[in-house]
C-alpha cells in the first residue's frame, strides 16, 4: 500500500509540474502578444497625437484670428455709435430748433 501511495504522489506531482509548465508556457505567450498589440499601438498613436497637437495649434490660430475680426467688429460698431451720437446731437438741435420756428408761425 505505501508503494501504490508513493506512486500515486509521484503521477500527482508530476502532473501538477506539467501543468505549472504548461501555465508558465500559456503566460510567456500571452505576455509576448500583450507587448505586440504595445508596440503596434505605440507605433499607430504617436503620429495620431502629433496630428492632433497639429490640429489644435491650427484650431488656436484661426481662434486668434476671429477674436481679432471680433474686436475689430466691435471697434467699429463702437465708431458707428459715437457717430451716430454725434451727428444725432446737431440733428436733434435742429429739429428743436425747427420746431420752435414753426409753433411761432403758428401763434403768429
Amino acid at each position: 500500500m505505501p508503494e501504490s501511495l508513493g506512486l500515486a504522489l509521484t503521477i500527482i506531482a508530476i502532473v501538477l509540474a506539467l501543468l505549472g509548465i504548461y501555465a508558465v508556457v500559456v503566460l510567456i505567450r500571452l505576455v509576448a502578444e500583450v507587448r505586440t498589440a504595445v508596440s503596434e499601438i505605440r507605433v499607430r498613436i504617436v503620429p495620431l497625437l502629433d496630428k492632433a497637437d497639429v490640429t489644435v495649434d491650427a484650431i488656436n490660430v484661426e481662434l486668434l484670428r476671429l477674436d481679432g475680426i471680433v474686436t475689430q467688429a466691435e471697434n467699429v460698431g463702437d465708431a458707428v455709435s459715437t457717430a451716430s451720437d454725434f451727428i444725432r446731437s446737431p440733428v436733434n438741435s435742429a429739429a428743436r430748433g425747427v420746431v420752435r420756428v414753426l409753433r411761432k408761425f403758428r401763434k403768429g
